[in-house]
């Protein structure tokens, strides 16, 4: 008897330690960086159409986007490391405000207004957004650096 507990014991224990080592090596699950999907409370940029290729994550409102690069997402993919600016061709608005997306630094010029929720190709303003503008986080369109969002 006291020989099957000690079996049954190093068996859990094996067990224990493999699915521990298993999700130690996995990813945090939508977390701004390696993931592959948008996070929570983020505006995503794509690199490509159809939310494929490199993606940058926005957490607020930027007048420029030139400081930012398409380093979100697997690494490696379509796009990685070009600057934002001018280079987008799909979003995913996965946060709970409006958003407004230019074609000019300083929130100006043509604006295209986007719901909660909405994911979409850009189309007519594929590669030409230079600035964002969350309604969330105040009326400013400030010049921020989100290489952290």
């Amino acid at each position: 008897m006291k020989l099957a507990l000690n079996k049954t014991a190093t068996a859990a224990a094996v067990f224990a330690l493999s699915a521990s080592a298993v999700l130690a090596g996995a990813p945090a699950a939508n977390a701004s960086g390696t993931g592959t999907a948008c996070p929570t409370s983020r505006v995503c940029f794509y690199f490509n159409s159809d939310f494929q290729g490199a993606r940058a994550d926005y957490a607020n409102s930027d007048a420029t986007m030139g400081n930012e690069l398409f380093t979100d997402g697997p690494v490696g993919r379509n796009g990685w490391g070009v600057q934002v600016n001018n280079n987008a061709a799909s979003l995913i608005n996965n946060t709970f405000a409006y958003i407004t997306i230019y074609d000019n630094p300083g929130c100006e010029g043509y604006a295209w207004y986007i719901q909660p929720g909405e994911r979409l190709n850009l189309g007519a303003m594929k590669n030409r957004i230079s600035s964002i503008h969350v309604a969330y986080n105040g009326g400013a369109c400030l010049d921020r650096d989100q290489s952290w969002a």
